[in-house]
């Protein structure tokens, strides 16, 4: 069902917009593993070159590996967009949610601001601003849809 008000399909739009997620996530683990080789490379101007090989090893070990674990989860969001009406599906969708909506956090706390200039960072974080409205959209969506579903759903007998 998950119809709300003025005939919106609450649960198809939430399942809609899940999906877009998890092929933004995909996408941001792309440009992620992409930009990896850059960012490495651009690290390495500042470091000493006694501790450089070190510090570009785990920078460049850390990077990828956020890209690669960026790949399951847009994934896991994709495939759990069909199934928002069983408890599996909107309890992994949440859990996305909850990491994605994290992320722009980090990204802000961790991050100096003068260095999301360059242009794989403002791609980065537009596929990300993108792909956390787009989540924020699908919870509330799936949300009004439980709702409407519980509203229309009959009284228990008793």
């Amino acid at each position: 069902m998950g119809l709300g008000f003025i005939g919106v399909n609450f649960l198809a739009l939430a399942s809609r917009l899940t999906r877009a997620t998890g092929v933004l996530v995909i996408l941001l683990g792309a440009v992620h593993l992409v930009a990896t080789p850059f960012y490495v490379g651009w690290s390495q101007e500042g470091l000493k070159p006694d501790t450089a090989p070190l510090v570009l090893a785990a920078l460049q070990l850390n990077h990828a590996l956020a890209g690669v674990l960026l790949l399951p989860m847009g994934l896991s969001s994709f495939l759990a967009a069909g199934a928002l009406k069983e408890r599996w599906g909107l309890t992994l969708a949440c859990a996305n949610a909850v990491v994605l909506l994290l992320l722009p956090v980090l990204l802000v706390t961790t991050m100096p601001l003068g260095v999301l200039n360059a242009p794989l960072f403002r791609l980065a974080i537009g596929v990300l601003a993108t792909a956390c409205v787009a989540q924020g959209a699908a919870l509330a969506a799936a949300v009004k849809a439980a709702r409407a579903e519980h509203a229309a759903a009959p009284p228990p007998l008793g």
